[in-house]
């Protein structure tokens, strides 16, 4: 009998699941505020010594973190150069905000190529937007931050996959001048849905803060056109509970990264992404590349079909300057040459902090099964 293997599980043991309930009743016996109160503070607090950064700014979700963000830093009318292989909300947060999403090829560790980035420069730029793809801190962004600050540019990172990556001993969401953190229900950490700005400037700080609360300077005057992007007591509760155990939730991802590291060397046609040794990874990804020529989808339907198996979400299978909604955006789609061929032969392998080995071994026999069930041997 087949097992059933999901892409994801989130992470919440019993005690912690006690201690949620238990902190929903006092908030809800209190009869205190139930957004944006002591909760919140508590938890931007927390995040933000975690990360090592001077505040942290609860927000509603990883979206509204960026495009608060692009607003802070008055993207409207210039470029902001992303890279081709992210979610849609990164261009969309830069578009929302007025600015001109410029789309980047990426390197062989899929995140943004810094060639790349310096061929799309123009006087117009204003922001570069490194993706920690999968949970990759690339160590290549030293350099695109050097590239940045010769050009008189801002960096923001897109962390909405690095929870506790780090680089060197150095978190995401320290390295630009603003970092967006995502916790939506299947990241390493999740609030259901929520976000965090992390930021060392104080401008920056004080001007998301304004905005996320309708712009609301005092009573209801308000001095800007604002969002409500405040984020709740509830969602709070949770990120508290979920930042007490990241760094757990991490290690135990990256047992059942290695476990598939050892078990992947048997099969040389798949070839697991290479990470490097002074990189800490929060795996939210363990993404593998299959032979050219392949169809990802193909060997994802069979493999849940036949064997039960969910792999995860891609990253991503259908690059940005590939949509039709982007196509305004892009001069010749011939231009990402690597994003035209990673995005298109990955897979991403489920994985979660619960995982037992003996899922891990079935998740890789079920891959050996399928090369000889798709015909995909020599």
């Amino acid at each position: 009998m087949n097992k059933v293997i999901p892409p994801f599980k989130y992470y919440f043991p019993r005690n912690t699941i006690k201690r949620i309930i238990a902190n929903m009743r006092n908030l809800l016996e209190s009869g205190d505020f139930l957004t944006q109160a002591r909760y919140t503070e508590e938890f931007e607090s927390k995040f933000a010594k975690y990360i090592g950064v001077k505040h942290a700014i609860a927000v509603s979700n990883g979206t509204a973190a960026l495009e608060a963000i692009f607003r802070a830093l008055k993207v409207e009318g210039y470029e902001v150069i992303i890279p081709t292989n992210t979610f849609a909300a990164t261009a969309f947060a830069a578009i929302h905000a007025g600015g001109k999403p410029v789309f980047a090829d990426i390197g062989e560790d899929m995140n943004i190529s810094v060639e790349d980035v310096e061929k799309r420069l123009t006087q117009r730029t204003k922001v570069i937007v490194p993706v920690h793809i999968g949970g990759l801190i690339s160590p290549r962004i030293k350099e695109l931050i050097k590239l940045a600050e010769e050009h008189g540019v801002y960096v923001v990172e897109d962390a909405a996959h690095a929870h506790g990556s780090a680089l060197n001993g150095k978190k995401a969401g320290t390295f630009g001048i603003a970092g967006a953190f995502s916790f939506f229900s299947t990241k390493v950490m999740t609030t259901g849905e929520g976000g965090m700005i992390t930021t060392d400037d104080d401008e920056v700080a004080e001007r998301v803060r304004l905005l996320r609360n309708q712009a609301k300077v005092r009573g209801n005057f308000v001095g800007d056109i604002g969002y409500n992007w405040r984020m709740t007591e509830f969602q709070a509760i949770v990120g508290l509970a979920q930042l007490r155990l990241l760094d757990e939730i991490i290690e135990k991802r990256e047992k059942v990264a290695k476990l598939y590291d050892k078990l992947l060397e048997e099969i040389p046609e798949f070839q697991p992404l290479k990470i490097p040794k002074n990189v800490r990874h929060s795996w939210y990804k363990y993404i593998v590349f299959i032979p050219k020529g392949r169809n990802p989808l193909e060997l994802k339907k069979h493999l849940k079909e036949k064997y039960g198996v969910s792999l995860a979400g891609f990253v991503y299978e259908v690059p940005l300057h590939s949509q039709p909604v982007f196509r305004k955006y892009v001069q010749d789609p011939s231009s990402y040459p690597i994003a035209n061929d990673l995005c298109h032969r990955h897979i991403a392998l489920p994985i979660y902090p619960q995982m037992t080995e003996e899922e891990c071994m079935y998740v890789v026999e079920c891959l050996r099964k399928s090369l000889k069930d798709l015909g995909w041997t020599k």
